[in-house]
């Protein structure tokens, strides 16, 4: 099966397949997307150790995947803290911090021959808990913060999606200037306009669907699908340079036609803090 029909299947049923996750099985705060989520960052995380491991730098994989989920899994528990309770979400936070920490004291007990690499593994685990950790768990903010977060998460999802997708068709097919980034020589400046215009359009077409949650005016809705389709760009740019930086084409093969875990969620990490923050400065889905 060629990268091109493995790729067209991913899009026409893995994104059915999450939009039936968000809209049918919204109990206990979306648990159902957020175990996709902490599923995928977990994933994400194993793949980024192994990235690592390409340049040299060895950190325990069960270390890497515990400063993925340790800061979303506070993000789903304090969705349960009573509303307006300071007391709750300090506590959540202090005990995330504190599971951290002990990750990274482990270091202060290394072997004599360890020594050396301390440095680099300490940078190692520190981009994970912030790249994977702490971005990461503004997706599941995204997902299980009442009231409205079916249409926020329908919402963000669909921005990501459609800037993934059609970067990838316009860049394809009309992309003739190539090489503008290096960390990506194959992507074009066609690819991002599309990737752009299809997260601008996708952000009015959302607003049409959920007038209620996204009442705002026009040059707000522009500015949420422009920023949102930015940020999603420049999270895939990133996660570029890193495979780049290692050596390597894709950061896996589990997903047919797109490579990794990593690959695949790259840019709804760096979107989501920014998705978050515009929502709540224009007060959308509340």
């Amino acid at each position: 099966m060629s990268n091109l029909v493995q790729r067209l299947l991913i899009y026409f049923l893995g994104v059915p397949a999450v939009a039936a996750i968000v809209v049918l099985l919204p109990g206990l705060r979306h648990l159902a997307a957020v175990i996709v989520v902490l599923t995928m960052l977990a994933a994400c995380a194993l793949e980024l150790a192994s990235l690592f491991k390409a340049r040299g730098v060895s950190a325990s994989r069960l270390e890497f995947v515990l400063l993925a989920l340790i800061f979303p899994v506070g993000a789903y528990a304090s969705a349960f803290a009573p509303e307006g309770s300071i007391w709750a979400a300090g506590a959540i936070l202090a005990l995330c911090v504190a599971a951290a920490a002990a990750v990274f004291a482990r270091l202060a007990f290394s072997k004599a021959e360890d020594i050396p690499g301390i440095l680099p593994r300490t940078a190692a685990l520190a981009l994970n808990l912030v790249y994977l950790g702490a971005l990461g768990s503004f997706v599941v903010l995204i997902a299980s913060e009442p009231p409205l977060s079916t249409p926020s998460l329908l919402t963000f999802c669909l921005l990501c999606f459609a800037n993934d997708g059609l970067a990838w068709l316009v860049g394809m097919t009309l992309g003739r200037r190539r090489g503008v980034v290096a960390v990506s020589p194959n992507k074009s400046v066609a690819g991002f306009i599309g990737g752009m215009a299809g997260s601008i359009v996708t952000a009015f077409i959302c607003a049409a669907l959920f007038p209620s949650s996204m009442a705002a005016p026009w040059w707000a809705i522009l500015i949420l699908g422009t920023l949102v389709g930015a940020s999603a760009i420049v999270g895939d740019l990133f996660e570029s340079a890193l495979k780049r930086s290692a050596g390597a084409k894709d950061s896996g093969s589990a997903v047919p036609g797109r490579g990794g875990f990593l690959d695949s969620f790259d840019s709804l990490l760096l979107a989501a803090p920014v998705f978050y923050a515009l929502s709540l400065v224009m007060g959308l889905f509340r």
